[in-house]
Order: C-alpha cells, then sequence, then structure tokens
C-alpha cells in the first residue's frame, strides 16, 4: 500500500467496462460484500474500501481471489471470475478522501500481459 502524492493515472489495459459490481467473500466474515467498479483514474479498474472499514486489511496485493462480477443487464448473468489484487492506494485527499483505491485486474487480463 502506499499513499498516492501526485494525480497522475496508474497505467493499465481498458478492462471489462459492462461490469457495475463485484461481489467478494472472506473467510472469517460474516457476510459477503459488495462494491460499486470504478474505471478510470486513479487505475484502469477499482474499488473503494473506507479506512474504518474491517475488511481493508483483507485485501493483499498481487493476491489472486473468487470474486462475482455483475453487469446492469438483468439478462446478462453474474460472472465468478479470479481477481488480481493490483495496488491498493491509500487516499488522504480529494475526491476519495479517507477511502482505499484497491485496484483490480481480471485473471484473464493478468496471463496476457
Amino acid at each position: 500500500m502506499f499513499i498516492r502524492k501526485s494525480r497522475e493515472k496508474i497505467p493499465g489495459p481498458a478492462e471489462h467496462r459492462e461490469f457495475e459490481s463485484v461481489e467478494v467473500s472472506f473467510d472469517g466474515v460474516e457476510c459477503s460484500h459488495q462494491f460499486r467498479i470504478w474505471n478510470g483514474e486513479p487505475c484502469s479498474m477499482f474499488v473503494l474500501v473506507k479506512h474504518s472499514s474491517e475488511i481493508k486489511d483483507r485485501f493483499k496485493v498481487g493476491e489472486v481471489m473468487k470474486m462475482k462480477y455483475y453487469t446492469n443487464d438483468s439478462q446478462c448473468p453474474t460472472k465468478m471470475m479470479d481477481t488480481k489484487i493490483q495496488q491498493i492506494i491509500k487516499e488522504e485527499q480529494g475526491r476519495f478522501r479517507g477511502h482505499y483505491v484497491v485496484g483490480l485486474a481480471l485473471a484473464e487480463s493478468v496471463q496476457a500481459a
């Protein structure tokens, strides 16, 4: 994890913008957590986790986790996909102040790189 001082974008491929949210479960945590997927700056695909969240320490850079992806199309089924945690950025100012930006990469994107 690092604290971002500059506002430049972290590079990465434009990934699966059709996904609207993602659900993740952790061992020892009773319920799963669902997050809105953000695309753009500071990285190509990410979720926001509050500094005060009980699960913030469960995300580890480099770890590959199974996550369930949802689209905004009710006809489209959910997709369970392996997802790599690319980076974790602690935001202390700006739009996402008080959150960690958790950068995600789908396994198929990780294998292609």
